[in-house]
């Protein structure tokens, strides 16, 4: 398992965000064509990227060749596999100046493993929003957050961050999303990172097979890796 983050503001130049753009493939051109803001444009730019730029280094293969070959179809609540390598797990996330990717099974690409699939999310701190969180965790959670704010304000703010991240990631695991129930009898795995002081990224799998630390990459790196 890699996990990598790319801080996307680095495509705010016009010539850089213009040979990312000429590297994606169309799929993820149109996804960044819908974007309005230049700063959506770039996370999903970046985004794609990433994933390009873990599969090369995993396999030697460029994403558009290992996309033709082995097709691409989507489970049941839209997450992305391969219908011949299966073995492979990928997930992407964005948030604020960050973009960020993990890439599982690419030892045996071809032998489906279910241990092998994962999930991610990043999230910038925001405030504590108990209300919103009596929705989403549990009550114990809850019960922590209150503590936290109690002690100090930007605690509560950065736990609350850490708990909505993992619980994004879990979803995105399993498929469901953040609202859907989750599933109690999978047995799951979490390792939680900090990029920066003001980002948190969870990882969530189905086996502890965790790197200790996250690649922190450039868009010149990524670029001159895929071209």
């Amino acid at each position: 398992m890699k996990i990598y983050v790319l801080n996307v503001e680095q495509l705010n130049q016009d010539e850089i965000f213009q040979k990312a753009y000429d590297l994606a493939d169309a799929h993820r051109k149109e996804k960044v064509d819908k974007c309005r803001r230049q700063p959506d444009k770039n996370r999903s730019l970046g985004a794609g990227l990433l994933l390009s730029y873990g599969i090369w280094e995993g396999l030697k293969i460029p994403w558009q060749k290992l996309k033709e070959q082995r097709g691409m179809n989507c489970g049941k609540y839209g997450k992305p596999y391969f219908q011949e390598w299966k073995g492979i797990s990928f997930n992407l996330s964005h948030s604020g100046s960050y973009a960020a990717c993990v890439v599982s099974g690419m030892e045996t690409p071809y032998e489906f493993h279910e241990e092998k699939e994962v999930g991610i999310d990043i999230q910038k701190v925001r405030a504590c929003d108990l209300r919103v969180a009596a929705k989403v965790f549990s009550r114990e959670d809850c019960e922590g957050l209150e503590k936290a704010l109690r002690e100090e304000e930007n605690r509560g703010d950065q736990l609350f961050t850490r708990l909505w991240a993992e619980r994004e990631s879990r979803g995105k695991l399993l498929g469901t999303g953040i609202f859907l129930p989750e599933e109690k009898s999978v047995e799951i795995y979490q390792k939680d990172y900090r990029v920066g002081t003001k980002y948190w990224l969870s990882v969530a799998a189905k086996r502890d097979g965790f790197p200790e630390n996250i690649c922190e990459v450039t868009v010149a790196e990524v670029l001159e890796a895929l071209t």
